[in-house]
């Protein structure tokens, strides 16, 4: 049965209204701002929410001249016995590499500087200038170690580096500051740096012997610089002492025995204004 003409006239009509009512929608000011905002959008980066304030973060190379000297012994060492086993000898070749983290961007891998014993170096290490800590990582090359008796001694360009970068702990404010002892893969977690600062897995997701920091394994076994005072080892021996005097952060250690790598923990940069 064939639709009547006038119910025809109706749907054409009703189609019709539809049809205008679109057009008028997608003609109206309110939509074509939609649009509009849609496309800017898509084009521009998104920005964080107002009410989040990020990280500050301003990581800049300032010089520093860092210095390791071999302590030798004056008395001549007693001669090993025919059953005593062969111990790991010191090669004063070793090359050691230094290296610096954000603790704000502890992923960041700042390319490492290298040094030998008893050869003043000096360095660009990529420091914090905003208000955060950094880290220091030092570390003997693969199969390296440090000198039984060591000074280590890492000073701060003030005049270049208008800014004064100390050990975390001689900070004013720093309150229940731990001992300078050892860090390792089995007790970072309890010190209280932020989460992502050490990687125990390589880029292939596979665990590594120590801790990486900044691309830099230090070991299981590394000096924890935090403070002046004395220092450590894993047996809580007093092995030597540390001091953070005049822009130099120094370490003394009489027995190295061990000893993977040193991490120095600083507090926030501060300006200094050099007087003239």
């Amino acid at each position: 049965m064939k639709p009547s003409r006038t119910r025809v006239m109706l749907y054409m009509l009703l189609i019709i209204g539809v049809l205008s009512l679109i057009l008028a929608l997608l003609s109206s000011p309110s939509y074509m701002a939609y649009i509009t905002g849609m496309k800017e959008g898509l084009s521009n980066e998104i920005k964080p929410a107002m009410d989040i304030a990020p990280l500050e973060s301003d990581i800049l190379p300032k010089t520093y001249t860092v210095e390791l000297i071999q302590v030798k012994e004056e008395a001549l060492p007693t001669l090993p016995s025919v059953s005593e086993e062969k111990t790991d000898v010191y090669n004063p070749e070793t090359v050691y590499y230094i290296n610096t983290v954000s603790a704000n961007r502890p992923k960041m891998v700042n390319k490492s500087a290298i040094f030998k014993v008893d050869a003043p170096t000096t360095v660009a290490l990529y420091m914090e200038t905003v208000k955060t800590e950094s880290f220091i990582a030092i570390a003997p090359q693969e199969g390296g170690r440090f000198p039984t008796k060591f000074e280590f001694t890492l000073t701060n360009d003030i005049e270049k580096n208008k800014l004064s970068l100390d050990l975390w702990g001689a900070s004013p404010t720093a309150e229940n500051v731990p001992s300078n002892s050892i860090i390792g893969s089995d007790n970072y977690a309890v010190y209280p740096y932020p989460k992502d600062t050490f990687q125990t897995k390589d880029k292939e997701g596979k665990l590594v012997d120590g801790l990486l920091l900044g691309g830099l394994n230090i070991g299981n076994n590394a000096f924890n610089i935090i403070n002046s005072g004395r220092l450590f080892n894993r047996q809580f021996t007093d092995v030597g002492e540390v001091k953070n005097l005049d822009n130099k952060i120094s370490i003394t250690c009489n027995n190295s025995a061990g000893i993977t790598g040193i991490l120095l923990y600083l507090g926030k940069a501060t300006t200094t204004k050099i007087e003239s």
